[in-house]
């Protein structure tokens, strides 16, 4: 089996080297060739992921380095593995991977894969999932103070001052053709149940569904929020009045006031809207523990 490892050094706090370099010498051990490949730059993993060769590719790193990857991945049919080091592991959570290198490994080694499916947006694929309003607010906020190393804790400060200070205009969503909204305040995609870190927001997102969940907030307010952060614990929160949950397989975010909503993209800026998605059936083939069954 021939194995290329894309870490991002600087993930996990600084130990991202270490991980890959743990995870390569024990994949090394099982029988595997393996190729580690240590980032410099954001925009590195996707180039690396591109080149053929190898059997599988490894992303160590968070959401944005697995987005990077698993776009250079259009290139060749290689299957996906992760190794978690971000801050918030969104996709890792959903495919029930190990955070060990050694456990790790020996997934890695089994071999068993399942489709996933993923968003495009502008012709680039993403995992996780995409949010127009508060969200993208606070990932611009951190962008701008968290250097090269991220953490929870960078994420803290941002996350509060601008959920103080956000006007939060509204945004018209449609879904496969059909006008959903004209009022949303913060809208979501999901690809995976997760989103803004540890909110499962689209509680009934499925990685192989052929569909992306659409999960719409209305009359927020900075006292709202904090409430409704606790509220999202349950799956049934969709039901409320002033939630607008759908699927589908095309979405599109549009200005529907004065003023656009800023936008994310698996946890990354990416400007504001407009913004058009929609769903790539079974775009790549992930190792995971829930090939198992």
């Amino acid at each position: 089996m021939n194995i290329r490892v894309i870490a991002n050094p600087v993930a996990g706090g600084g130990r991202g080297r270490v991980q890959a370099e743990a995870l390569a010498s024990t994949l090394e051990c099982g029988g595997a060739e393996v190729e580690l490949v240590l980032t410099q730059q954001a925009g590195d993993a996707e180039p690396a992921a591109a080149r053929s060769g190898a059997d599988v590719v490894v992303a160590v790193g968070g959401d944005g380095s697995i987005n990077e990857v698993v776009n250079g991945l259009t290139e060749n049919d290689s299957s996906l593995a992760i190794l978690p080091m971000g801050t918030a592991n969104v996709v890792a959570r959903e495919l029930r991977l190990p955070r060990d290198p050694a456990e790790s490994a020996a997934l890695i080694l089994q071999g068993k894969t399942m489709p996933m499916d993923a968003g495009l947006r502008n012709g680039r694929r993403f995992l996780l999932g995409a949010g127009a309003g508060l969200d993208a607010a606070v990932a611009e906020a951190v962008s701008r103070v968290r250097g090269k190393k991220s953490s929870f804790w960078k994420w803290v400060g941002p996350s509060i001052r601008t959920a103080l200070s956000y006007a939060f205009p509204a945004i018209r969503v449609t879904v496969d053709g059909e006008l959903v909204s004209e009022t949303a305040q913060y809208a979501v995609v999901g690809n995976c149940r997760y989103s803004a870190g540890v909110f499962p927001v689209t509680p009934r997102a499925r990685i192989d569904d052929g569909l992306l969940d659409v999960c719409l907030f209305h009359d927020l307010n900075a006292v709202k929020l904090a409430w409704l952060a606790a509220l999202v614990r349950n799956p049934s929160f969709i039901k409320r009045k002033d939630i607008v949950y759908r699927q589908g397989k095309q979405i599109a975010f549009a200005v529907a006031g004065e003023t656009a909503a800023p936008l994310q993209v698996d946890g990354d800026p990416a400007g504001q809207i407009p913004a058009d998605f929609e769903v790539e059936e079974k775009a790549v083939s992930v190792i995971t523990p829930r090939a198992n069954g």
